[in-house]
């Protein structure tokens, strides 16, 4: 039988499809019937127990419940935030969200780490959750972000029908010097799923690799103004505050038009206002797509740039922007490129 599972679905219709999935992941086999055996044989007792030692509760921004202590399949629905974070708690991740790069497989932005069977729960450029494709999958835990939760971009209801939900973020309250406090986020979810280990692995190696690299980004880049944005069809939006910034200060490199106080995170040019970024001496930007790159090339005020003139723009890409120790330590790569660009004392 197909299931066709859209908007048009009432919530009684979706309460029956879900009952009877469940029904048949349940019964639909002779271990089934063992299990539903073995715990109506069980004391209450008995039960209530394994039931506690089997989850964890849990509370992040505006979610609370309890969580699987071992998950056995995972899925995650966007693709970045939520993914790390499940590979970093090392969940066994069976699908994926794939809004930003419809032609990749999952995880691939992360060297090593690309989940080859790992399938996709959502049309690419859409966030959309195709629930067929997601209850194929049998999760037995939903992984998903906060902003993404708080703004039900996927159907939260219908989700947590399905599976427990693990709403995960990269951002606490900053902290001094750090406009964004990944660690602080990523150690505050991880105690609470008991896997704080691995979480302070992840961070030594990021660690690790920024020891390594500051002597040099300090001799290349120290005292270089540097400006991080987003290349857009109409001008260039000016990132004041995430992980990439946080990133650079752990390197002790000067951002241009930080702000740890603003809530909105950036501030926009339009094209007539290029000549704000004028006093930077590396522009480190994220092109929305072609069209935005080849905008904003033809326009005077970006042509006058000092450092468009010098030759120091570099372009990445927006699975940068947001994420914990694994995508912390892939933009000291984009950092050290950029030092490339000069000579020690330039």
């Amino acid at each position: 039988m197909t299931l066709v599972l859209d908007a048009q679905v009432t919530e009684s219709e979706w309460a029956q499809i879900v009952d009877r999935i469940s029904r048949r992941r349940f019964f639909g086999g002779a271990a089934g019937v063992a299990a539903a055996l073995a715990l109506s044989a069980c004391g209450s007792s008995d039960s209530e127990s394994d039931s506690a030692s089997d989850t964890l509760p849990y509370a992040w921004a505006e979610f609370s419940g309890d969580i699987p202590r071992d998950p056995k399949r995972v899925v995650v629905l966007d693709g970045r935030v939520d993914l790390e974070f499940a590979m970093m708690m090392d969940y066994p991740i069976v699908g994926s969200g794939n809004f930003w790069f419809p032609d990749a497989k999952a995880g691939f932005q992360f060297p090593g780490r690309t989940i080859e069977d790992a399938s996709f729960v959502n049309v690419a450029g859409d966030f959309s959750t195709n629930f067929e494709a997601l209850l194929a999958l049998e999760p037995d835990l939903i992984v998903i972000t906060a902003i993404g939760y708080t703004s039900d971009w996927y159907g939260t209801e219908r989700l947590s029908s399905i599976a427990p939900l693990l709403v995960v973020g990269d951002d606490v309250e900053p902290i001094a010097g750090h406009p964004v406090d990944w660690r602080g986020a990523l150690m505050a979810q991880a105690s609470q799923l008991d896997r704080v280990a691995i979480a302070e692995a992840s961070i030594a190696e990021y660690d690790d690799k920024l020891a390594r690299l500051r002597p040099m980004l300090q001799e290349k880049l120290g005292g270089k103004k540097i400006v991080f944005g987003v290349q857009t069809p109409t001008g260039f939006l000016v990132h004041q505050r995430n992980l990439r910034i946080s990133v650079a200060i752990d390197a002790g490199l000067d951002v241009l038009f930080r702000d740890d106080d603003n809530a909105e995170n950036s501030f926009e040019l339009s094209f007539e206002q290029l000549d704000t970024l004028a006093p930077a001496d590396v522009i480190i930007a994220q092109a929305r797509d072609q069209e935005a790159l080849d905008a904003i090339k033809t326009q005077p005020t970006w042509q006058r740039l000092p450092a468009v003139q010098a030759g120091n723009v570099l372009t990445s890409d927006a699975r940068y922007n947001q994420g914990f120790a694994l995508t912390a330590a892939i933009f000291l790569d984009v950092l050290e490129e950029a030092a490339g660009r000069f000579t020690a004392g330039q």
